[in-house]
């Protein structure tokens, strides 16, 4: 259980990684670099590859009510995830209901079940290609919070999402924004591509959180809100 202060990750106050071993989800780039930082620990300090399930993490448990980012560092539903492990996480969520477990995911097809009340379920939307898992979410799986994370925002997909996905996005509870960090300004999102967005979302009272990682490109003054 890692807590985050200012200037990680921003939407939680902690990182849950039950789940131990070498993400098989290559993130990559549009031009295909590799950006997973927990892929190259794992790679650089020789980890274990395949997953298993780190059952003392629970003892650690913070006592306050929080907001805690579920798997950042391994894809939950996975094939190479055993149910029976995915089994021991949920159990363990709803035995835990004074918290806010935030689970977001790149594969949607693959989520088994009804999520608890106390769980936002989100998918990564990056570029165009990406956009059938926000119709995979909306249509097919339930949540008291779902939620997209445009992070990175690699393309200018605005315009597009609902021609692709037919989906309306102000029926998302949350947008979450960034930029990809560690690889200098190359992959930067413009600045009007996050605003089409922001002011789509304040039309239709649809919170953003903008992560403070695009201050060098809309300034100090970030919209950071939350679902209710």
């Amino acid at each position: 259980m890692n807590k985050q202060g200012k200037g990680k990750i921003g939407w939680c106050d902690y990182t849950f990684n039950p789940i131990k071993g070498l993400c098989p989800v290559d993130c990559k780039t549009p031009d295909g670099r590799s950006y997973c930082y927990a892929r190259k620990m794992y790679k650089r300090f020789g980890w274990a590859v395949w997953p298993k399930i780190d059952n003392e993490l629970w003892t650690r448990m913070p006592t306050k009510p929080s907001k805690i980012f579920v798997c950042s560092t391994f894809e939950i539903f996975h094939p190479m995830v055993e149910k029976e492990h995915r089994d021991w996480i949920f159990n363990r969520i709803e035995k835990h209901p004074q918290h806010t477990f935030q689970i977001l995911t790149k594969m949607p097809e693959n989520i088994d079940r009804p999520m608890p009340d106390n769980v936002w379920l989100g998918v990564s939307v990056t570029k165009l290609k990406d956009i059938w898992r926000a119709k995979e979410l909306y249509f097919n799986h339930a949540a008291r919070i779902k939620f997209i994370s445009f992070e990175p925002f690699f393309e200018d997909i605005y315009e597009d999402m609902w021609f692709y996905s037919k989906i309306p996005l102000s029926q998302f509870d949350w947008f979450i924004i960034g930029k990809l960090t560690g690889c200098g300004k190359k992959y930067n999102p413009k600045r009007e591509w996050i605003e089409d967005f922001c002011f789509f979302a304040q039309d239709y009272r649809v919170p953003v959180f903008l992560k403070n990682n695009l201050k060098d490109i809309l300034g100090e003054n970030l919209i950071q809100e939350f679902p209710e």
